[in-house]
């Protein structure tokens, strides 16, 4: 069996910018579940099961939302990573503010479609359990959390692409014509 060889500093801070993105994505969860249990508390009562809960309200919606946002995190920290040690020309502003725009796009459809759509008979199932007006606000609600979800994949995805091809971008001073520099 032979020994491994040491992690470089480059992979250790690889894994430590993984870990503040996925942590300040949680961040971000914590709060924007904080928003939306104040649009509808249904949502996380009964849709997500929080009624059951030991914790309190509030600081039970902010662990689901801190936990929802962090595999987020790391995977637009870790993409974010691939396609800037395969291009010179990658700019992590650029990167988040194209995946914000995805997510905005998403966050102000897919409420709405919800909302309009009712596709698992939300408003049907609620009669006479919730006040009027508490169902649309618990589809609101969901479209907002499937929007938030579905903005950040399909950013990564369409501006991801470069990241998962199988072949790197030449970078600066590598001539992709010498097999010696690829790796």
């Amino acid at each position: 069996m032979r020994p491994r060889p040491p992690a470089s500093p480059t992979r250790a801070r690889e894994h430590l910018a993984i870990l503040a993105g996925a942590l300040a994505a949680g961040a971000c969860g914590a709060l924007f579940d904080q928003v939306t249990a104040t649009i509808s508390p249904e949502y996380f009562l009964d849709g997500k099961g929080l009624a059951a809960s030991s914790l309190p309200f509030r600081l039970a919606v902010a662990w689901t939302g801190f936990r929802g946002g962090l595999p987020l995190g790391a995977l637009v920290t870790g993409v974010g990573l691939v396609r800037a040690a395969r291009s010179d020309r990658f700019s992590w502003r650029a990167w988040l503010a194209r995946i914000v725009a995805a997510l905005a796009a998403a966050l102000a459809l897919c409420p709405a479609v919800m909302a309009a759509l009712d596709p698992f008979g939300v408003r049907e199932a609620s009669l006479g359990a919730w006040p009027p007006g508490a169902a649309t606000r618990y589809l609101v609600c969901c479209g907002i959390h499937a929007g938030a979800y579905l903005g950040v994949l399909v950013g990564v995805l369409l501006d991801g692409r470069p990241a998962l091809s199988r072949s790197p971008q030449p970078r600066a001073g590598r001539s992709s014509a010498d097999p010696s520099t690829d790796s």
